[in-house]
């Protein structure tokens, strides 16, 4: 530690990012630039700013570790106090920092249109789009409008673009949530 009490201040203002001159005049000198500019190239002031900003960063520095110590401490405080609620609230944050929790969270994004090959043909419109890839209604019944006896066997799916499939998938879970 510098002897010089207007060193110390300087250096500690230094290392908190203020130009020369501020810290110089921080320090109680009287503003000079020059003598800021020799009191910053004062070896043992260098050494003393760079401590100080090690110190700092040292400090900083938060880990996992760090805030799960924390963590620990608050559900403790909360145990003793009978806060049920913030004990449980510290254990769900300590497990959600380990990995061992997670949030879930629906995403739900627009995707582009398929295309037969990039580049190759211009992009279909919306409503062509939809007119290709819209599920199929089933053919009208045979005759008296009475299913036949033997099934007729289906043929096969056309592929179905991702939003519709993602349509589908809403529309499925809306008619589960519904009915129960």
């Amino acid at each position: 530690m510098l002897q010089n009490t207007r060193h110390e201040c300087y250096a500690r203002h230094r290392a908190k990012g203020k130009s020369i001159d501020e810290a110089y005049a921080l320090a109680g000198y009287r503003p000079n630039r020059g003598n800021a500019a020799r009191l910053n190239a004062n070896e043992s002031i260098k050494v003393r700013v760079a401590e100080l900003q090690g110190e700092a960063a040292e400090r900083a520095i938060v880990t996992i570790e760090s805030i799960a110590r924390q963590l620990d401490d608050d559900r403790q405080l909360a145990r003793e106090l009978g806060q049920a609620a913030a004990a449980v609230n510290a254990t769900m944050s300590k497990a959600k920092i380990y990995g061992l929790v997670t949030d879930r969270h629906e995403v739900e994004s627009v995707a582009r249109k398929p295309m037969r090959e990039p580049g190759a043909a211009p992009q279909m419109s919306l409503q062509e789009w939809e007119e290709r890839f819209k599920p199929k209604t089933s053919a009208p019944l045979p005759g008296n409008g009475e299913p036949s006896a033997e099934p007729k066997t289906a043929e096969p799916e056309r592929e179905i673009g991702i939003m519709e499939a993602i349509r589908r998938a809403k529309a499925g879970r809306r008619v589960k949530s519904g009915s129960t």
